[in-house]
């Protein structure tokens, strides 16, 4: 039997009292209803895959099988490809959480992960330091966004604006052909959000999109049709390895690098995890 708000829903959102045009309307509020519905549960496959559950475990508990269950939602909710997170990016997710821990807040969201990117060693946060975003001015201008002030007693959750930010920076990254996600990344998105807590806060500290796109064109190139990056590739090589034939060269002031060794910089000069 049909809930009674719903169909109270129904009535009030048709054009007209037609059987048809209710009708109508009923399929637009199951279509949407059945979204919210998807939403839920990728929002708790994506928590629990987060927090190293299997896909093995997580499609015995929906009683599917393992292939089942990545083939549903490994697009939609496994991030955002956390296992191409840098490592420095990896410990501002975990510095993002404990941020959120500690001001009480409900959920770990969006704010947390921009203080923790300004308060982290890496790309974004030197970006947001030249751009006058260190965490001292940072953390007063998200204000209330970060939560109580009341440590909690349990780990929060994270919110569905975190994981959107998170997919959102992997399909970033992968859209510029790069197969690793990146402080940079994250930063981007959180910026180019219109109306997002990291947005109206970032604008209120005067520091716009074209900003952000300045200060990371420094290591990342933003915006570059195909053509001019096969173009530019052709012309250029690894500073460091001599390599030509990479898939994508990061260019900085004078100097280019290629994947490897961006990541063999990495690792050199990140602290031990």
């Amino acid at each position: 039997m049909a809930d009674r708000q719903l169909i109270s829903a129904v009535h009030n959102a048709a054009a007209s009292a037609s059987p048809l045009d209710r009708l109508t309307a009923a399929s637009v509020k199951s279509a949407h209803l059945s979204a919210d519905a998807d939403e839920l549960i990728d929002h708790f496959v994506a928590e629990a895959r987060a927090a190293g559950i299997s896909w093995t475990e997580i499609g015995e508990r929906l009683g599917v099988t393992k292939q089942a269950v990545r083939e549903r939602f490994v697009d939609r909710v496994d991030v955002s490809g956390r296992e191409r997170f840098m490592p420095r990016l990896r410990r501002c997710v975990s510095a993002a959480g404990d941020l959120a821990l500690q001001h009480g807040a409900v959920e770990i969201g969006t704010a947390h992960l921009l203080l923790a990117l300004a308060g982290n060693d890496g790309v974004a946060c030197n970006a947001l330091d030249r751009l006058g975003a260190a965490p001292g001015r940072l953390a007063p201008a998200l204000g209330a966004h970060l939560g109580t002030g009341t440590p909690a007693f349990a780990q929060p959750p994270e919110s569905r604006e975190f994981i959107a930010a998170l997919r959102s920076a992997s399909v970033f990254a992968f859209e510029r052909g790069h197969d690793y996600v990146g402080t940079e990344h994250v930063l981007f998105v959180l910026a180019s959000d219109p109306g997002g807590q990291s947005e109206r806060v970032l604008a209120q500290l005067d520091i716009r999109l074209a900003d952000i796109k300045r200060e990371l064109a420094r290591c990342l190139t933003i915006k570059a049709t195909k053509t001019h990056r096969v173009r530019r590739r052709a012309q250029c090589r690894c500073s460091f390895c001599g390599a030509t034939d990479t898939a994508s060269l990061v260019h900085g002031p004078g100097v280019w690098i290629c994947r490897t060794c961006a990541r063999i910089a990495v690792d050199v000069t990140a602290p031990g995890d």
